[in-house]
């Protein structure tokens, strides 16, 4: 019989833990996909000879999205060379076109909307001179030839 008791005051106390009212307040991270311009993925800096880079993406309505293109200055500070505020539209597509200088561009993304926590990545893009990629179409490579 004593076993019995115990099964049964388990059971009760399962089931009251089951229907027990729980309370969770957690804010979720910003909405964004970036569809074009910044592999926000990747962690390697990207190469290119282009003068302007133009990020494309998704954000609920009413996000602010926040692009600035950052130097190192000679002590290694980062420094905003541009940056633009845009706040996403009915359509939930933002464009954001951005300059590019020579050497490495440190390109900072950021959407904040009410509500979510606020999402950022910073990409980095080398971009190269003209010199060099006309350097390179001057080139013949020829397999199996060191």
């Amino acid at each position: 019989m004593k076993g019995y008791k115990k099964r049964i005051l388990g059971l009760l106390l399962a089931g009251m833990l089951c229907f027990a009212p729980v309370s969770a307040y957690a804010t979720s991270n910003t909405p964004l996909t970036v569809s074009s311009g910044l592999n926000i993925d990747t962690k390697e800096a990207e190469s290119t000879f282009d003068a302007h880079r133009i990020i494309y993406g998704e954000a609920e309505p009413g996000t602010t999205i926040t692009v600035s293109v950052n130097h190192k200055n000679a002590k290694g500070a980062m420094q905003t060379v541009s940056s633009q505020h845009i706040v996403v539209g009915s359509m939930g597509i933002f464009s954001v076109a951005m300059d590019l200088e020579l050497g490495y561009n440190y390109i900072s993304l950021s959407a904040k909307k009410q509500g979510h926590n606020e999402v950022s990545h910073t990409v980095t893009v080398k971009r190269l001179s003209q010199q060099i990629k006309k350097n390179l179409q001057k080139m013949i490579a020829l397999p199996g030839n060191v």
